[in-house]
């Protein structure tokens, strides 16, 4: 059962955990449901996405306490939008914080998102993994929403969804501890997964993240990488994008010219996994060797 006293408010009123193993909190400070906002849900531009699509599709990476996917249903329920549904397939490894999404619910800004999940997908609320389906009312009329709440590690689900919904998403949703404490989580090839997972014409990585090495290895992926606004800290996020026929890019700010500069540096050696099975401490060993032999002191 969920402890209510594991809970910590932050200062936007919304609801974030500390993790036991990282020491992490799962939220910045500033705010679990405007950091979603501000670093996940606003960078993907939502009406800018294509009108003729009948659905759009996400990836939530990391889904935690729910905050990036609920807010970004509260976000479509407010245009008016072509599409007839939504389908968001979310990954977790751990089932804890899942038992919290009741309280996270419980916030007014939520009112009408979870009286739907209450009446169609009480097994959400619950904190249950499985796909549930369930209506949203909204701009442009009542939105079916489809949601797989997987369990499994990262790393043998993404390469698996290649199999399935190679070329799928609108946005990918990548939330999880940072490259410090995870770096397994952050590595090139993960990324180069998100590149083929994504629609060709539109789609895009969103993360928090402004490290160097993981906008190099985006940008070696063949991603254009921009930073998005600050949200309780000196810098923004990330935003990875498929560059369009004619190479320009709309979303985003550019970057800094010593965030360019870093990006070619020691700093910008990404962090590499090509089997998805080697641990954190082996990935940071092998990332530093790399270091030393481009970069000899």
């Amino acid at each position: 059962m969920a402890d209510a006293e594991e809970l910590h408010v932050t200062e936007d009123g919304s609801l974030t955990l500390k993790d036991e193993i990282t020491g992490e909190l799962y939220h910045n400070r500033a705010g679990a449901f405007t950091e979603a906002l501000a670093n996940f849900v606003q960078p993907l531009n939502l009406p800018g996405l294509e009108a003729e699509k009948r659905q759009l599709a996400f990836l939530d990476v990391c889904f935690g306490l729910g905050y990036n996917t609920f807010v970004l249903l509260n976000e479509l329920a407010k245009l008016k939008l072509h599409a007839e549904s939504i389908k968001i397939v979310a990954v977790e490894k751990f089932p804890k914080p899942l038992l919290y999404i009741s309280s996270v619910l419980a916030d007014d800004r939520f009112a009408k998102l979870k009286r739907s999940i209450e009446e169609e997908a009480p097994e959400l609320l619950a904190g249950k993994y499985g796909q549930f389906s369930f209506s949203l009312s909204a701009g442009s009329g009542n939105l079916k929403v489809e949601l797989e709440l997987l369990q499994g590690d990262l790393r043998e689900v993404v390469p698996q969804l290649l199999s399935s919904c190679s070329g799928c998403f609108d946005g990918i949703l990548h939330d999880p501890f940072s490259p410090r404490r995870a770096p397994e989580l952050w590595t090139i090839d993960l990324f180069d997964c998100y590149r083929k997972l994504l629609i060709s014409s539109s789609g895009k990585v969103v993360t928090y993240s402004s490290a160097s090495a993981v906008r190099s290895a985006f940008s070696l992926c063949g991603l254009s990488v921009r930073r998005t606004p600050a949200v309780g800290g000196k810098s923004g996020g990330t935003l990875a994008v498929l560059p369009s026929a004619d190479g320009t890019i709309s979303d985003g700010l550019p970057l800094h010219d010593d965030e360019i500069t870093k990006l070619a540096g020691r700093a910008g050696v990404p962090y590499r996994d090509e089997t998805f099975s080697k641990n954190s401490a082996q990935i940071v060993r092998e990332r530093e060797l790399e270091q030393r032999l481009k970069f000899p002191s």
